[in-house]
Formats: C-alpha cells, sequence, structure tokens
C-alpha cells in the first residue's frame, strides 16, 4: 500500500503532458512484447506449412471382409496416410494382399497388415484347422438339420444302431463340437460371380459392408439346397470311429447353438425290444406196428369120415377136402 500510496502521489505531482507521454510508452512497450511473440507463432506455422511430410502408401479395405474369405482386387484400394497413421506392419503392395486369406474380421477403412492375414494356404485346403482331416458322409433332410447347419456351423454326431446289444436299439453322441468345412459342395466361400456383383453394385452407391453379405448368404443357401453330403473336420482317429460307425448304424447331426462351449455332457440311451417267439415244434408222428393182413377167405378144413351103409347097400369111404366152397373126395 505504501508503495501504492508514493506512486499515485508521484502521478499526481506530474504534468499532463508527461502523463500522456507515460502512456504512450507503455502501450508501445506492451505492443513491442505482443509483437514478439506472435511473430515467434507464426514463424513456426510457416515452417511446418514449407516443410510437410510425405505420406506413405498403404492398402486399405474397399468393404468388410469376413475371417477366412480369399481377398479379391475389388475389396481393397491404395491409398495414401499421414506417417503417424500407419500401423506396425502396414502393408504397401496391393499384390501381397489380393490373393491372401482374411486371418480375422476386416473392416472397411481398416489398413491391413500383416497380422490381419491368415497363414495357412488359400482354397479349400486352408479352411481345415492344423491337426484335422476333412472327411464327408452321407446325410439327408431328417438327418441333416432339414439344412440349417450350414458351413462354419458345430454340430454334435448321434449314433443310432441295434449291434451293440441283443434285443435293443441304442442311441448315443458319438462325436461332439464337430466343425463343418461344407454342405454338398458349397463351403462358404464367395464366388468370383459374386465379386463382380458385388463391385457392380459398390459402383452403383450401394453400401459396401452390406451387399457383399447379402448375395454371399443368397448365393450360398442356392447352391447348397438339400443336404446330402456333409464335410466336416476330424482328427484321424475320430475320422476313422466316423466312418467305422457308418457301417453299423444311422448318423445324425445335432445343430449347437453359437454360444454353447460348455456343454460336457454325454447323451445315450438303450430301448429294449421285446424277444422273438420261438416256433413250435412240429409233432413227431408215432410208430405203430401194422395191423395182420385180412383173411381172404375160411382157412381150409380136413375131415374124415368112415364108410357107412346106405339104402342102396354101396358103402362110401375115403378122404373129403374143402377148399372154400368146393368140396372134393379122395380114395
Amino acid at each position: 500500500m505504501k508503495k501504492f500510496d508514493k506512486l499515485s502521489a508521484i502521478i499526481e505531482k506530474m504534468s499532463p503532458r508527461k502523463l500522456l507521454l507515460l502512456c504512450a510508452a507503455a502501450a508501445l512497450l506492451v505492443f513491442l512484447i505482443l509483437y514478439g511473440i506472435l511473430s515467434a507463432l507464426f514463424s513456426k506455422k510457416e515452417e511446418k506449412v514449407a516443410a510437410p511430410q510425405a505420406m506413405v502408401p498403404v492398402i486399405e479395405a474397399n468393404t468388410d471382409i469376413a475371417p477366412q474369405t480369399v481377398i479379391t482386387e475389388d475389396m481393397v484400394k491404395a491409398v495414401e496416410v499421414s506417417p503417424s497413421m500407419v500401423p506396425a506392419g502396414a502393408l504397401t503392395d496391393k499384390n501381397a494382399v489380393v490373393g491372401k486369406k482374411a486371418g480375422t474380421d476386416i473392416y472397411m477403412g481398416d489398413i491391413i497388415t500383416g497380422r490381419k492375414l491368415s497363414q495357412r494356404a488359400g482354397g479349400f485346403v486352408g479352411l481345415i484347422p492344423d491337426g484335422m482331416r476333412a472327411v464327408s458322409f452321407s446325410v439327408n433332410d431328417v438327418t441333416g438339420v432339414s439344412g440349417f447347419a450350414k458351413p462354419g456351423d458345430k454340430v454334435d454326431i448321434l449314433l443310432v444302431t441295434e449291434r451293440e446289444g441283443k434285443n435293443r436299439i441304442t442311441s448315443k453322441i458319438l462325436l461332439k463340437d464337430v466343425l463343418i468345412l461344407a454342405v454338398n459342395k458349397s463351403s462358404g466361400q464367395p464366388q468370383p460371380q459374386q465379386a463382380k456383383s458385388n463391385s457392380s453394385q459398390n459402383k452403383q452407391g450401394m453400401p459396401n459392408g452390406s451387399a457383399p453379405q447379402t448375395t454371399s448368404n443368397n448365393s450360398s443357401t442356392s447352391s447348397m439346397g438339400t443336404p446330402s453330403v456333409v464335410t466336416v473336420a476330424l482328427t484321424p482317429y475320430d475320422a476313422a470311429k466316423l466312418i467305422g460307425s457308418t457301417q453299423i448304424g444311422q448318423l445324425q447331426l445335432l445343430l449347437r447353438p453359437s454360444n454353447d462351449e460348455g456343454d460336457h455332457s454325454i447323451g445315450y440311451y438303450v430301448i429294449p425290444l421285446p424277444e422273438a417267439q420261438q416256433p413250435q415244434a412240429a409233432p413227431q408222428p408215432v410208430y405203430q406196428p401194422s395191423a395182420p393182413p385180412a383173411s381172404y377167405g375160411p382157412a381150409p378144413s380136413v375131415s374124415i369120415s368112415s364108410g357107412g351103409g346106405g339104402s342102396s347097400g354101396a358103402g362110401l369111404s375115403g378122404i373129403e377136402v374143402i377148399r372154400g366152397t368146393n368140396t372134393s373126395r379122395g380114395q
């Protein structure tokens, strides 16, 4: 306060002319300070504009790409971005991306890196997980879940047989959590015609993410049709178990929900059958001795008579033989 009082006392003693000069000097000093600060700021901006950073070419996704999808030329494009926006491992050559498979979900606008590409072989062989084998078996509308099981779904395989015991039918879970690779000849991979139709739709202004998905689903459903053959991924042991089981019974697919990963239950059911009735033995014939042959007439009898007198005085003597109804006499 004392300093302020002294300063005010000095100003009161000064003449108006001196006060005016003092204010002008203070304003000039403030102007010089502000000018120096602003000049320094603008000079730094001019230096940045005069020496811009070089842009880096990268490969960017032109549409949404699902995992295990073979990348075609119309799915990607070459763009230039600031070096600060380039992620580690970004690919700069379009030829290094086209023909490879996506290892994870790639969304439209993402910069493609080496980690987002699958390191496995392309084509159907690339769909087979490591250590697995692709094996096919026949199904129908009923055993194939009416065609609702699609490539990429997981199923349990049920075996129904009557050869595991006498007079019974056995139904049991043969394999669990089995990956479907293909139904009939459809593996869920986009066909070249699909890619061309998707490209034409994108040129007409349709959303890049929605058009390919709709076309792929429609073509996949039409190409599979009625399920007759299902191809699954199994270990060599499970593949031998499955093929052997096809010879002793019927296989049934059980479609698993997408969020069911902790089911460790065991399904086993036995249906007893009634025992077959034994056929009754035919009665054995009883042996009876044959009756003596019937007689054709009375047995011949022989009588001997002595001679006797008659009225004629002639005596008769001899043997009388009777055969049936005939009688003869001999001397």
